[in-house]
């Protein structure tokens, strides 16, 4: 689906990611989970940090890009870091050298940027501020912005944005989504197995729900 917002000519994909010309965002991939999970004495099968890398370098390879940036939690915990989890990323970074793999970094990154940029990674502070665009990891607060942050257009994740669907009188269902504010967009996770936090929007935003491969657009 193809969307503008603020003056800028933006892709979104089912997937979470969106296109910018020749730059593909994502958010909350969080790499490692399940091995911080049974190193907690949980049984939880392995799997899910594979799939979502595998699923974010074949968007890459389909599209004409030439940098990635990742807006916070590429990681889930330090404890989560191993040397599978190394080998995945070093493999994937190989799969497309030429592109700039960049992370601006988010609460569960902390205490993994040199690891990271020992791969290969460009890790930024949060938020990264490039001509009429931020870049960030947690949402802004909309009504506490000022001029100058209006006058950008905001990407972000943290929240795992997702929208209480209606499916009859009585019952409802969370679907993952775009959050699409005046100012803002906060991007659904990209990882999977992740959990997703419901949304309450305003009539003002607007909602492009994530379901089963396809966009739809949802009024408020």
């Amino acid at each position: 689906m193809i969307i503008e917002h603020q003056g800028h000519c933006i892709e979104l994909f089912p997937s979470g990611a969106i296109r910018w010309e020749k730059t593909l965002f994502v958010a909350d991939l969080h790499l490692g989970k399940e091995s911080v999970f049974q190193k907690s004495g949980l049984a939880i099968p392995t799997g899910a940090t594979q799939k979502t890398l595998l699923d974010l370098v074949g968007h890459l390879e389909n599209q004409p890009i030439d940098r990635l940036i990742v807006l916070g939690d590429l990681l889930h915990a330090p404890i989560g870091w191993t040397k599978d989890l190394e080998s995945m990323l070093s493999d994937a970074i190989q799969a497309r050298p030429e592109i700039r793999w960049e992370l601006v970094a988010g609460n569960h990154d902390r205490r993994s940027h040199d690891r990271l940029r020992a791969l290969g990674w460009l890790v930024h502070s949060d938020p990264l501020i490039e001509g009429r665009w931020r870049w960030m990891h947690e949402p802004p607060e909309e009504d506490s912005q000022t001029i100058q942050t209006r006058a950008l257009t905001t990407l972000c994740g943290h929240l795992h944005p997702s929208f209480k669907v209606p499916l009859d009188t009585r019952r409802t269902q969370r679907v993952r989504c775009f959050w699409i504010r005046p100012n803002s967009i906060v991007l659904p996770a990209f990882g999977g197995w992740v959990g997703t936090h419901a949304i309450d929007p305003k009539q003002s935003d607007r909602i492009v729900l994530c379901v089963e491969g396809e966009l739809i657009d949802w009024k408020c």
